[in-house]
């Protein structure tokens, strides 16, 4: 399996980043290169894992979901707490779930559209009989999403620009 990356890979990924939905033709004119060898690197940067899905994101906010909390969860240690644990990351409310160090075990992140809502989800949570106490922060706003987080753009473009100059 040939993982390798070099800076024609990273600025396929750069824009598939920006915009999945461009077409291979409009890709292969903005990169300058053929659309045969486009769409085999991107055959290839998917069998390697590097590509793992193309999706949709969607302003949950006009579905009516209009809040969003993180609950910080402690979770009542034992053998086999991670995998007592993983039912609650299926709750569908839940959009996040992550393990963590620190003060918390777990995060989870839920969209929900009210406070009966949460109030519910904290119920399943803390029902569960492996969470010994959750905090709940609400979330009042976004600077930046994680699907904006594109760390291949600036590094394309700052190597573009030095090879010019």
């Amino acid at each position: 399996m040939d993982s390798k990356i070099d800076e024609t890979d990273k600025a396929i990924i750069a824009e598939l980043i920006e915009d999945s939905k461009l077409s291979a033709r409009e890709l292969s004119k903005k990169l300058k290169i053929h659309p045969n060898t486009l769409l085999q690197r991107i055959k290839r940067l998917e069998k390697n894992g590097i590509i793992t899905k193309y999706t949709t994101i969607i302003d949950y906010q006009k579905l009516g979901f209009d809040i969003q909390a993180m609950i910080f969860i402690n979770v009542r240690m034992g053998k086999g707490w991670e995998e007592d644990l993983r039912p609650v990351s299926r709750l569908p409310e839940i959009s996040s779930f992550t393990l963590l160090t620190g003060d918390y075990d777990a995060l989870a992140i839920v969209r929900i559209k009210d406070m009966h809502e949460l109030s519910a989800v904290l119920r399943k949570i803390q029902d569960t009989g492996i969470v010994a106490k959750t905090t709940t922060h609400m979330i009042l706003d976004h600077y930046k999403h994680t699907h904006e987080f594109n760390p291949l753009k600036e590094e394309v473009h700052r190597k573009a620009a030095a090879h010019l100059s």
